[in-house]
């Protein structure tokens, strides 16, 4: 893996980042922790060695896997990203919930400390920034990101406080960033790792207009996954299919290559439940798209993806 930095912090992070959302348990079914900490291990021998979390992913059960699977390797030769919830947003209890996240993943530092979504109670950003601007001074954390902010929102954090990077939901059926924050923050030198490369398993090619998902998987509620929106990025899914075979590829490998290759993205997180999901995703790493079929799969998506709603996030229709 080769690795990038992010803006003007000197973190590094890998090309690929393995995103830990799943393994939370708490808004996908299906992990188990055995499997998620093989999956965590597999990622950092294959060479990504950023990993993505959050205290929400389970309330630190995430950050507890990453913790148990990173034991016996190189803490300085791994990135350890974590994120604060937006009920503790208050200049009070920032450093609180960051040293449960540092007691969580076992660690002495945390490199990237995203803000997870902006206040929804009426906290000033100016407190929150202040209350991060001293974790770093403490060198708890190493740099500040931002998380679904909008541009406005994201101009107003940056007037407290170095950001160095934001992680937005970015894919080939979900392209907001595009027409907001990218330009910004590519004139300005932030960073951006975004997330749901592969649309939440859209982009997998293993869904059908027949899947269903339980109540208990967030994804029945996701927007996306809701009529029309859902067949039309189905259909897109298909219209991709002919280059993945042409590179011999699968459907996601291409998916999470294409994001990869886009220019003002840093790198791109890809979960994975077991180490075999692991392997699949690594081999993106392996190939690349040509200039010209990069511009074609990228009309292919603009079709349909700058065609969608506003939505205000991944999560929600409102």
């Amino acid at each position: 893996m080769n690795t990038k930095y992010l803006g003007k912090s000197g973190v590094a992070v890998s090309d690929q980042i393995f995103g830990c959302w799943a393994i939370g348990g708490t808004y996908f079914t299906g992990a188990e922790d055995g499997q998620s900490e093989a999956a965590i291990r597999e990622a950092i021998d294959a060479g990504i060695t950023s990993l993505d979390t959050a205290y929400i992913y389970g309330k630190g059960h995430s950050e507890q896997i990453v913790a148990r699977s990173i034991k016996g390797y190189d803490r300085t030769k791994l990135t350890l990203i974590t994120k604060l919830w937006k009920d503790r947003m208050a200049k009070d209890l920032v450093e609180t919930a960051c040293d449960q996240s540092l007691k969580d993943l076992d660690t002495d530092y945390i490199d990237v400390y995203f803000i997870h979504y902006p206040s929804d109670t009426g906290v000033p950003i100016a407190d929150t920034m202040e209350a991060m601007m001293k974790l770093k001074e403490k060198g708890k954390i190493r740099c500040i990101g931002v998380s679904n902010f909008s541009r406005d929102q994201l101009e107003e954090a940056c007037k407290y406080g170095q950001i160095d990077v934001i992680q937005p939901c970015y894919s080939l059926v979900w392209r907001f960033l595009d027409l907001e924050e990218m330009d910004f923050c590519v004139q300005n030198g932030i960073g951006i790792i975004s997330y749901c490369t592969l649309a939440q398993g859209i982009l997998t090619g293993k869904f059908s207009r027949e899947t269903r998902f339980s109540k208990e998987d967030g994804r029945s509620r996701a927007p996306l996954f809701q009529s029309p929106y859902y067949e039309g990025a189905l259909d897109v899914v298909e219209k991709l299919r002919p280059f993945a075979e042409k590179y011999g590829v699968t459907p996601a490998q291409l998916s999470i290559r294409w994001v990869m290759q886009k220019a003002g993205i840093t790198a791109p997180i890809v979960g994975a439940k077991n180490p075999a999901q692991v392997q699949d995703n690594a081999k993106a790493s392996r190939f690349a798209i040509s200039d010209e079929d990069f511009a074609a799969m990228d009309a292919v998506s603009r079709d349909f993806a700058y065609g969608l709603p506003r939505f205000k996030t991944f999560f929600s229709a409102r």
